[in-house]
This record gives structure tokens, sequence and C-alpha cells, in this order.
């Protein structure tokens, strides 16, 4: 409530655009946040995967099940793609807006993932398909960090 002239004026409505009110107050590059949606859930995928496949060494002797240089290979994508990601967040969003986003995805991917068949989650050819889609991943990055007035904005 703003007071003007001795009264309480309730605030301002929010600015119609052609009839549609326009919700840029929680953030108003939306595209961005659409690039940073999908590149954030690949990260927490990527991780969750990740995370399982480590120590590289079972206990009792046993066999590793996948070869430590291909999970290596798929932990620095992992992280060049997870500070790409946030270094793209940091210069394009809210800070406001990165926290939540990243939090609610960082919440609900889990069930996603273990939608994923076993198979292509804890064997060779799952950690190949993780470190083939986290190269995707880095590519789309660096092509949206290459142009982004063409990726960006609308």
């Amino acid at each position: 409530m703003r007071v003007r002239r001795g009264r309480l004026t309730p605030p301002r409505r929010s600015a119609t655009a052609f009839g549609v009110l326009q919700v840029n107050h929680l953030e108003p590059n939306i595209i961005a946040l659409s690039w940073f949606t999908l590149l954030w859930s690949v990260c927490c995928l990527g991780f969750l995967q990740i995370a399982g496949m480590y120590p590289i060494r079972r206990r009792g002797g046993e066999r590793p099940q996948n070869p430590a240089l291909l999970v290596l290979g798929t932990t620095a994508l992992w992280l060049a793609l997870l500070a790409g990601t946030l270094m793209f967040a940091y210069s394009e969003l809210r800070w406001t807006t990165i926290v939540v986003v990243a939090g609610i995805l960082f919440l609900f991917i889990p069930d996603l993932f273990q939608a994923i068949p076993t198979r292509w989650r804890d064997g060779r050819a799952g950690m190949a398909i993780a470190g083939c889609v986290l190269a995707l991943a880095l590519g789309l990055l660096a092509c949206l960090a290459a142009d982004p007035a063409r990726w960006l904005h609308a």
C-alpha cells in the first residue's frame, strides 16, 4: 500500500500486453531459463549416475563394473558441463531464479532417474550413453555461448 494525498492506495496492477498479463516478475529471460532447465536436468541426471560408479574399485577384489577410464572421462565431462551451466546461469538469470529452479529440479530428477532401465544406468553401455549425452549438452552450451543474441533473446 502506498500513501497518496493522505490516503492509502493499493499498488498498481501489472501492465498487460495485448490483453495478456506479463509474468516477467519471476524471470524476464524465459528463453535462458528454458536452456538452464535443460542443462541443469542433464547435470542432475549425470550426477546421479556418476555417484553410483564410485568408488571405482570394489571391496573383496571384485572387478569394477565399468573401466576406470570411462568413469573418469564421464566425470570430467560432467564437471565441465556443471561449471559451464553455473556460469551460464550466473550471467543470464537472477540468482533467486537459479536457486528455486535448480532446487526443484534436483529434488524431482531422482524420480526420472529411477524410471531409466537398470541396464542403461549401471552398465558400460549406460556410461557410454551418459558420456555422449554430457558431450552433446556441453556442445549445446558452447553454441549458446558463441552466439547469445541468436539463442537467448527473443
